[in-house]
This record gives C-alpha cells, structure tokens and sequence, in this order.
C-alpha cells in the first residue's frame, strides 16, 4: 500500500472527513487531499499529528490498519448479537469520543488515570444472582456507599476510573441498546448511554455497565439480550448496587412504613429516596416481597412524576421526556471537558477545531473554555450567607 492510501484508510476508519484533519491539524482540506492521493507528504509536525488523531504509531499510519486488526468500534459491533442501523451513529461518537480524549491527553502529556484492569477478582463460573449480589455489596463496600442510594453514578464510575459518554442509541429500547462498555487502549474502561432513555433509566445503564466493566472487562459487550447469562448477572448486580434491599428496609424502618406497602405515596418516597426510575422501584419491591402481584399490577398505572410532585418532590424537566439537545454539553465526562479547556488554553487546539471534534457549536465550547457552564445568578440566600461567613472570619 502506497503512503497516501495509508492517509486515506485511516481517516476513514477514524469516522473523520477531511475538513475535520485540516482543521485538527491546521491547514487547508485540499493540503489533506494532497497527503491522500500522493501528491505531497506531511512535515515531521504535521505526520505527528495526524498519528495522535487517528491513534496510530507513525509508521502504521503511513500504510493503515490491516484488513484483520479491528477498530475500537468495530470489536463492538463484532460483540453484539445484532444491532439496528439507528444505534451505528452514537456508537461511532463514542469511539471518536474516546480517540479524541485519549489523542488530547497525548498530546498535552496528560495522563488519563483511567482503569484497564479490574480491581475485583474475576470468573466466568460465577453468574448467579447470589454472587451478583455479593459483588454489588463488595463494589459498594469498596466505595463507602453503606446501605444509602448512590448520590451521583457518574461519579462513582469515575472514582473507579471509568469513563462514561452519553449518546444516542435510538429510542426504542426493543430494537436499540441502552448501553455498551469498551476496554480502550488509550482512556482504559469507558462506558456508552444511551441519552434517549430517562435519568432513572441511565443510573441503570451505568450500573449495569459497571459489573460488565468490573466483572466482564475482557474485551468489548454492547447491551442487547437479557437471555445472555452475563446480561442477567449486570442487571442483578445493578439492581443490588442501586438500591439495596437490606437499605430498602432501613428506609422502610426509618420512616415507619408498613412491612407490606399498599400506598403509591410510600413507593414513591423509596423511589425518590434512591434516585431509580419508577419501573426499577417496582420490580426490587415485588422481588423484596414487599408489594403482592396485584399491588404491583395497580402500581403500573400509577403516573409517578404528577405523584411526586403532589407529594412536594420538584421532578426534573427530562422526567417527562429526554431531550438530546440537553445534553449536548452534559453527555461529555467532566474530566474531558477539563482537559479540553487545558488543551485551548495551551494552543493545542483552538476553540474551532475542539467544536468540530465535539460536534458542538463554536459558542458552546466558548462556554466549556470559560466554565460558563457551571454558573448561574447570584443566589442571594446563598450571598447572605457569605456575607455572615466573611463578617466572622475577616
């Protein structure tokens, strides 16, 4: 293979068009046309970079990837069952995502601490619901989380070392996927959601790819079929991480609740209490032995975000139903979204070229560099309060 087809195949298996090389690399898309068709050839400079983008050593770079040695996104398609055309495009933006951060981090020298071996012992002879339970409660453990609701699932991934990004995997879950986890080579564990279920729906997701993660980290999976054994052991494992049934009764105690709940009103109080969607709430509480079977067919019927709201709980807007655009800065891990600042404000990438990688508008990622993001109006108890802290101390 010729030095140029090399450019050619490796832009293309990057998912990149040759508007993104130019802007990545700083010059003009007919320089990259050049490159590919053997008319030029790039400077020292300008081969490094392009290897830091497409994630391949220099001289791999110059005649591609071999037809047998698969992408990061191709090992997941070769690891699902079957996968509808819908779900193609987020998962592309999950492997871009990850070459992109993991291309970034390279080419500050910042190292990105993420986890590539599992910390927790693994078997494949161990997949009941017994042993995903006890692996929960030693994840928890591990973590400090006690017997309380998970306060932020992100979180608690990225204290593993786990990255998660956000995408859209379609809508209908009955076709599409809720999630996926990757073993990059370059961020370590990194775990996909699907942006277009609900936020108890994701907490899920996230869990679920957590023991696939931490328990299954071999290679790649993609969530499809809950007939798989490893697929039965991640939703157990993530129903017991989530929400603990020994915790659920401490809840239950605490608030003097009865042993058998027959008010929508209390189910929604554990609903809330555990930050879990309505339908996961249903299903521990029938499995705790805590609602009957007719219970919990009334329960279906019950409209649990209007309950909440009666019962003076302020359900979030995406309650009611995802918007992708809502999360088109949120999707994105906030270690990234602070390497990214670092990289701008070093003049390794300008705010353009970070926009058109990000898929983001120029003003969005003005926001990202300048953290507008995280801020808001005064709050003026919140100022109030200050003042009194600054008239003590000072």
């Amino acid at each position: 293979m010729v030095e140029g087809e090399g450019f050619a195949r490796s832009r293309a298996e990057a998912g990149l068009s040759q508007d993104d090389v130019a802007r990545f690399v700083g010059v003009n898309r007919a320089m990259v046309s050049y490159w590919e068709s053997g008319k030029r050839h790039p400077n020292a400079r300008q081969l490094a970079a392009l290897a830091r983008l497409y994630r391949l050593d220099p001289e791999r770079l110059t005649r591609g990837r071999e037809p047998n040695e698969p992408d990061a996104l191709a090992e997941m398609l070769y690891r699902a069952e079957s996968l509808p055309a819908s779900t193609l495009p987020g998962l592309r933006d999950f492997t871009n995502f990850l070459n992109l951060y993991a291309g970034l981090a390279d080419q500050l020298g910042f190292e990105v601490r993420g986890l590539r071996q599992s910390p927790f012992p693994q078997s494949q002879n161990f997949r009941s619901k017994d042993d995903a339970r006890r692996k929960a409660e030693e994840v928890r453990s591990w973590l400090r989380l006690g017997l309380g609701p998970v306060p932020d699932v992100d979180q608690a991934a990225e204290l593993l070392g786990i990255t998660v990004f956000r995408a859209g995997l379609g809508e209908d879950l009955r076709t599409g996927v809720s999630g996926g986890f990757l073993n990059h080579p370059g961020v370590g564990f990194a775990i996909v959601v699907n942006m277009m279920t609900t936020p108890g729906r994701q907490r899920f997701t996230i869990a679920h790819e957590l023991a696939h993660a931490l328990f299954h980290s071999r290679g790649a999976s993609v969530s499809t079929s809950r007939k798989n054994p490893l697929e039965r052991f991640a939703d157990t494992f993530a129903s017991e991480f989530l929400m603990p049934a020994e915790g659920m009764r401490r809840f239950m105690e605490e608030y003097d609740m009865d042993a058998k709940i027959g008010d929508p009103a209390d189910a929604v109080r554990i609903q809330r209490y555990f930050n879990v969607s309505w339908a996961m709430t249903l299903v521990r509480l029938r499995q705790a032995k805590m609602i009957d079977h007719q219970t919990y067919a009334d329960f279906r019927r019950v409209r649990p975000v209007l309950l909440a709201r009666s019962l003076g709980y302020e359900p979030a807007d995406r309650e009611y139903g995802q918007d992708p655009q809502a999360w088109r800065i949120a999707r994105f891990p906030r270690r990234f979204l602070r390497l990214v600042r670092m990289a701008v404000a070093a003049g390794e990438i300008s705010v353009p070229t970070a926009a058109s990688h990000m898929s983001l508008t120029i003003p969005e990622v003005t926001r990202i560099v300048a953290q507008e993001e995280f801020e808001a109006e005064p709050n003026e108890e919140t100022e109030r309060e200050i003042s009194e802290y600054e008239h003590v101390f000072t």
